[in-house]
């Protein structure tokens, strides 16, 4: 990653801080891939590029200031350019860092098991019929993660769920989240824990485990996820005409998302594991199984190989697997490159 340093010395001095260091660093990445999707779907060819503009600024008492917007034209949709970050604002000083504006609950502490790139995940077109994590998990508000010895402690709180920058704490007909997690060394392993609930009636509880294994890394994970069906509704009217020419109007709902239709809970265990071949390929394999409310579940083995050209550039062989309860299941591959400038 290449970077570009602007020196703004005139701007902090107009504003009387003057002892003030402020960088401007510029990043992008890029990615061409062919997909063979699920099912009977036509192969695609996919293309998408990032542009990552990071600001930052040093006080005069060491405190770091940062934040960032980016430039895409996103793997996801054709032709998907957008405009992305410029929504947060982080505080960093003494082995902490505050981060204020729209932050994230993890709400799926604890799962692991995905190593597929996007062009997969996203474009593969396999489609699972089980409901997992909550219906929102961002919004305004704030998170904190600070150095404990050897360990790091996270805590997040969102006041507002529907809006992401401007708008009331608490206010009603929106729902506050808060999570915490906690990650230490035990012996030769890492342990991550974590926990995250919404006034929605949401909550879901995590672990996993790290450890080295045969020259590589394993990790294996938990997670619980008590998931309401109200949540992914929302209210629809009609009207009914009379032979009169009255008129009657009913408001209802609608179930948003198909993959839960009972109040309950969603559990997900899985694993990975990663090894380098050389000092160039890499080699990841991945399992997960699901299961929600509904009793329907999945399971999926995902398998990626990567050797890096140099310059930042690599090649990828990305392969994942659906099977059980699924709008669509089967296989998908990419093949393809990703760069970083």
């Amino acid at each position: 990653m290449k970077k570009l340093t602007l020196a703004i010395s005139a701007l902090a001095a107009a504003f009387g801080a003057s002892a003030a260091k402020a960088d401007v660093s510029v990043s992008g990445s890029g990615s061409a891939a062919y997909i063979a999707p699920a099912g009977s779907g036509d192969a695609k060819l996919n293309v998408g590029q990032f542009v990552s503009f990071g600001l930052s600024t040093t006080t005069a008492s060491g405190m770091t200031v940062s934040g960032g917007m980016g430039l895409s034209n996103t793997i996801t949709t054709n032709a998907g350019q957008a405009v992305s970050g410029g929504q947060t604002l982080s505080f960093a000083t003494g082995g902490a860092t505050i981060t204020v504006g729209d932050v994230t609950v993890n709400d799926e502490p604890g799962s692991v098991g995905g190593v597929a790139g996007g062009q997969v995940g996203d474009n593969g077109d396999l489609n699972s019929d089980v409901g997992a994590g909550f219906v929102d998990d961002d919004g305004l508000g704030v998170s904190f993660s600070t150095a404990v010895g050897g360990s790091t402690l996270g805590f997040t709180y969102i006041a507002n769920d529907d809006v992401d920058t401007l708008g009331g704490i608490n206010v009603a007909g929106s729902n506050a989240l808060m999570g915490a997690s906690f990650t230490m060394p035990v012996g030769g392993m890492t342990v991550s824990l974590g926990v995250a609930d919404s006034d929605s009636g949401e909550s879901s509880s995590g672990a996993s485990v790290s450890t080295a294994v045969g020259g590589g890394t394993l990790v294996v994970g938990y997670s619980q996820q008590t998931l309401k069906t109200a949540e992914k509704s929302t209210a629809v009217s009609y009207a009914v005409s009379s032979t009169n020419g009255s008129s009657v109007t009913y408001t209802t709902t609608a179930a948003t998302n198909g993959d839960l239709d009972a109040d309950g809970d969603t559990t997900v265990m899985g694993a990975t594991y990663s090894m380098a071949l050389d000092a160039d390929t890499t080699i990841k394999v991945g399992f997960q199984n699901k299961k929600d409310a509904d009793d329907d579940s999945t399971s999926q083995f995902d398998a990626s190989i990567s050797r890096a050209l140099g310059g930042g550039a690599s090649v990828f062989l990305d392969l994942r697997n659906l099977s059980g309860d699924a709008t669509q299941d089967g296989s998908a591959i990419a093949v393809g490159t990703s760069v970083s400038f």
